[in-house]
């Protein structure tokens, strides 16, 4: 019999594309492909066709069902349990003791730490101190870090994160994520959490073919643009006004013997606002006021993780064939997990500027080449050091090095299947 893994998330690795989606893709993909039978468990989206993966769809662990907002309202209100939500927490537990029948090992992303469905995070819990699963609990992000809820902690229902018992290891994609962790107060301290970083599988990154050019005939895109890649979702913690600014300015730099293009290939997150307005309109605003219409390509309706065909026509075009057709990736972010972007723009042997935050200083320091900026610094410098930096080429370094450390087989292989 195969080995078995279940690996639950709020949402499949098709539904939305998301660092964590994209990581359980390759995870679900490659254990299935090493002999595991893989029970993937998600509340919304879509999941994967692999031979040896088998969906289990709980729609009470989605924070998008009724049910689930209706009680995440009730006990933030309260700060203290209700009969909804142990009723609810009851159902997902059932639900996935279930679909995990048979399975002794299991890794949890992001439920664990992260504020969108408490129920789910308590029935997980639950399950780990009470059934015989080794759960692996894989923090790529966590709530007790983030300023806006500092004054809830300590309160129900914060006071369920990071819940520990002997048969739980913790992981985190960086050192610095495992460090913010280990800083914590009793009882949220996570201490020795195991650290797996991201990979991209590169052969993934190395092509450009007929269909790839069709996304660029799609987007209105010509090989003489000069087209730069900001790859992450559209909230507020990804800076993409910073981007836009540093557009602008690249504009006047350019002139109109080259025209430029900001491809951002993400979807917008809907709930996030900014300047007390929704933040894709707030990205709008200043699309208009500064004139960046004809240069700014949201293209996210158009973009999976990877292709998607229908009647043997392209439906979707891989994140790859973005990366592919750009001459820069640009990432501005406040605040990463990791910097899935970073290698995946190495992978594609693509030049990168990106912000100096600590993520991204980490993958700086596994060799990883790309030019950084301060995110108070003047976006005509920024501009600027992007225009000189034509006269520079550190790109094939980049993708020698991301082989080496970051390939998706070699990551699994040697640090993600040692844990099961």
């Amino acid at each position: 019999m195969a080995k078995r893994v279940g690996i639950i998330h709020y949402t499949g690795p098709r539904g939305l594309i998301g660092g964590v989606e994209v990581v359980i893709d390759y995870h679900t993909r490659f254990l299935s492909q090493a002999g595991y039978e893989v029970h993937l468990i998600f509340g919304n989206g879509e999941g994967v066709d692999y031979e040896n993966a088998i969906e289990h769809k709980i729609p009470q662990i989605s924070p998008r069902n009724p049910q689930v907002m209706k009680v995440q309202d009730q006990i933030l209100h309260d700060e203290k349990e209700t009969e909804d939500f142990i009723q609810l927490k009851e159902e997902i537990k059932t639900e996935i003791l279930n679909a995990l029948s048979g399975v002794k090992k299991c890794i949890v992303h992001n439920i664990p730490s992260m504020p969108f469905n408490f129920a789910a995070t308590a029935a997980i819990n639950e399950i780990s101190d009470t059934s015989d699963i080794k759960m692996i609990y894989w923090l790529h992000d966590s709530v007790l870090l983030r300023e806006e809820w500092k004054d809830r902690i300590g309160e129900f229902p914060l006071t369920i994160l990071h819940h520990k018992n002997p048969k739980t290891v913790f992981v985190t994609p960086t050192y610095f994520r495992a460090k913010q962790l280990e800083k914590l107060d009793e009882p949220y301290r996570i201490e020795k959490a195991v650290v797996i970083p991201n990979g991209v599988s590169i052969e993934e990154y190395i092509k450009i073919d007929e269909t790839t050019k069709k996304l660029m005939k799609r987007l209105g895109l010509h090989f003489e643009n000069f087209i730069i890649v900001t790859p992450v979702r559209v909230t507020p913690r990804k800076n993409i006004e910073l981007a836009l600014q540093v557009l602008d300015e690249l504009k006047h730099l350019l002139g109109p013997a080259r025209n430029i293009r900001l491809l951002i290939t993400g979807p917008p997150d809907h709930q996030a606002t900014k300047m007390g307005m929704a933040y894709l309109e707030y990205l709008q605003d200043i699309i208009e006021k500064r004139g960046l219409q004809e240069n700014v390509i949201f293209c996210h309706e158009l973009i999976n993780q990877t292709r998607e065909f229908e009647n043997g026509e392209i439906k979707k075009w891989g994140v790859a064939d973005v990366y592919n057709i750009a001459d820069l990736v640009f990432i501005p972010s406040r605040e990463e997990g990791f910097g899935l972007p970073v290698i995946e723009a190495g992978a594609s042997r693509k030049p990168i500027f990106c912000s100096r935050i600590p993520p991204f200083q980490e993958l700086v320091r596994d060799d990883i080449e790309c030019k950084m900026f301060d995110l108070n610094e003047d976006p005509k410098s920024i501009a600027f050091r992007i225009y000189r930096s034509f006269l520079e080429d550190k790109v094939e370094s980049n993708f020698h090095n991301v082989i080496k450390r970051f390939d998706w087989e070699k990551v699994i292989l040697g640090k993600l299947m040692p844990l099961l």
